[in-house]
Formats: C-alpha cells, structure tokens, sequence
C-alpha cells in the first residue's frame, strides 16, 4: 500500500508540473483566445479551430483545421492547419505553418515558412520567405530573401535581398523591386513589368545535374527499389490470405479493379479536409493521411506481383513475381523517364483496386464464415 500512494503522489506531482513545463494546453472544437486577454505563457492548442485574437507572451503550437491570427504572438507560430491559415494580426517569432492555403497579411519579426499549395504574402517579414508552393505570391516588404519552389512564383512587393526561386513561371508585376540578385530556374524566362526594378543581376540558371548527384539518384534509386521488394514481402509475409487474393484480382475484371483503385486514391483526401476541421474528426483525418501516403507509396504492389508472376510464368510464386515486377517497373521508369509519372500512377491505381477488392472479398468471406 505505501510503494502505491507514493506511486500516485508521484503521479499527481507530474500532472501538477506539465502545464509548467508545456504551457498552456486547451482541446476543443473552437479555441478562442479574446481580444484584450493575454496568456503569458505557451499555447498549444488542438481543435477544429483556433482564433487568437488576443495577446499570447510565448510561442503557439496548433492542430487544427482553421487557423486565424487578428492579434499578437510575441513568439513563433508553427502549426498544421487542413483547412486555411490566415495571420493578419502580429507574430514577433517566425510562422512555420503547414496548410492548403496560407494567408499572411500582417507583420511577422522573424521568417515565413510554408508548405502550402496556395500562398500569399502581403507583409512587413523581418527576415526570410521561404516556401514550398503550388502558386506562391510575395507582396508588402521582406527585409532579407525569398527563396521558394513554386508552380508560380508572383512578386509584387519590395525584397530587400535576393530572390531564389525553381519555378515553372516567374512574374515580377508593376511596383516589384528586388534590392538583391534574382537567380531562378524555370521552363521560361522571367516576365517583368515595366516598373519592376531589379538592382542586381537577373539569372537563369542551368538546369543540371552534377556527377554526384547523378551517383546519389541512382544510390537512393536503387535503395528506393531494395525498400520497395522488402516491403512487398514483409506485407506478403503478414497477410498472406490478402495478399494473395489481391494479386489474383489485379489479373481479373480491369475495369472494375481501375475503378476501386482511383477512388481509393482520390476519395481519402476530399475527407481529410472537412474532418480535420472538428476535433472529433481531427484524430480520423491523421489517420486518413497517413494510410493514403502508404497507399501512394506501396498500393501498387499487387500489380507489380502481378505483372511478376506472369513474366516468369508462376515460377517461384508471388515472392518471385514481386522481385521481377519491381524491376520491370522501376526500370521502365528509368528507361521511359516521359513515362514514368504515368507507369507510377497506372501501377498505383491498379495495385490498389486489387486491393481493395481483396479486402472486400476477405471480408464477404469472414461474414459468411
């Protein structure tokens, strides 16, 4: 009795000392830090949404689905939102922030960080822009680079330092000044309005692979391949009823098998959107992500088996089906580089209609049995 009341002592203690030591932590659908409160100390934060409007004296940790910023964080902000972030409020740290759309329309102290498919900055950034972006646009005055990867980059404010940019289109538009050097590479070269300004040297860089790195894509290439046998018959090994039935139903019915695997592949991101925006629904969405990443990266397995098994014959079974298919696949892709995307997708769809009617017919067979 006494090793356990000193054991819940102990455990009472801790629980005591989290909010310390983590700061401030709320769960619920909607958080809401009011104008005029102040929290003075780290906020974490996890729901469906999250507004500060308020003042926040450290930094704020967000899982949500909406994340909106009116007031002023004297830290960083760094979360992942599945629907939007919106800052036009003040952040005096860095925004490091995951989300489809990312609107910063405010100040920030320090760096902008995003991986977004759609981002605009129009702001006053004390430091860096630098994002991963599907169209990215710069406004407002960033007093040192902008460094991103974008479908279209877009300038339109001032950059005190240089712009650095991959791109498959660059605008500099009317009113863009850039203090630094503008070095990009992108399938055309750069537009530039008549009253863009550049101070320093507008380049386009070479698109070029150097010897190394040529020897590092085929190293990560051929680990790539390895990785990708030794999970087939890991997963093989596990499922084996599965795994079977799946590599027999790529061989059977096509039309069908391509129909389940296209909305297995395009119907768990259209979910993953509205139930991240509701803390219920949140753990859900986690979970649809990351079985639609293994989905992305391993579904087209049983096709590879497939495809294996008939090249060889049946000889050796699926494990040897799975070994020949993988390298008639991946070196088709290597050889067909204009064919690859389409060999990956193709492949992809394919692997997981048959699974998917594996699993349908697995579990037809439990309920029968």
């Amino acid at each position: 009795m006494p090793f356990r009341s000193n054991r819940l002592r102990s455990i009472a203690v801790v629980a005591a000392l989290v909010p310390l030591v983590l700061g401030l932590v709320r769960t619920a659908n909607s958080i809401i830090v009011p104008a005029g409160d102040v929290i003075t100390e780290d906020l974490y934060a996890f729901g469906g949404r999250v507004l500060v409007e308020g003042t926040v004296e450290g930094d704020v940790f967000a899982l949500t689905g909406d994340l909106t910023v009116t007031g002023t964080v004297t830290g960083d902000v760094i979360g992942f939102a599945g629907s939007r972030v919106t800052v036009t409020g003040t952040v005096g740290g860095s925004l490091r922030v995951v989300s489809p759309t990312v609107d910063v329309r405010g100040a920030v102290g320090d760096d902008v960080a995003a991986l977004a498919a759609g981002l605009s900055v129009d702001a006053v950034v004390g430091r860096d822009v630098l994002a991963v972006a599907g169209d990215a646009e710069v406004g407002g005055t960033v007093l040192r680079d902008v460094r991103t990867q974008a479908w279209d980059l877009d300038v339109r404010g001032q950059v005190d330092g240089d712009v650095r940019a991959k791109a498959d289109r660059i605008t500099l538009a009317d009113g863009a000044r850039v203090g630094g050097d503008v070095v990009y590479r992108a399938s055309a070269d750069a537009r530039l309005a008549a009253t863009a300004v550049v101070d320093g040297d507008l380049v386009r860089g070479r698109v070029f692979s150097p010897v190394w790195a040529r020897a590092t894509e085929r190293v990560i290439a051929a680990l790539g391949l390895l990785g990708l046998i030794l999970a087939g018959l890991a997963l093989g090994w596990l499922f084996r009823g599965t795994a079977r039935r799946a590599v027999e139903a790529a061989g059977t019915r096509p039309g069908l098998t391509a129909g389940v695997g296209v909305l297995l592949l395009v119907l768990p991101p259209l979910l993953v959107i509205p139930l991240s925006l509701t803390l219920v629904g949140l753990p859900l969405a986690l979970l649809l992500a990351v079985l639609w990443l293994l989905a992305v990266f391993l579904g087209a397995l049983p096709a590879i088996a497939w495809a294996g098994t008939r090249l060889l014959g049946g000889r050796g079974g699926i494990a040897a089906g799975l070994v020949a298919g993988a390298v008639l696949w991946r070196g088709a892709a290597w050889l067909l580089p204009l064919a690859a995307v389409l060999l990956y997708v193709a492949g992809t769809v394919w692997g997981l209609g048959a699974l998917g009617r594996a699993a349908w017919a697995s579990r037809s067979a439990a309920t029968r049995a």
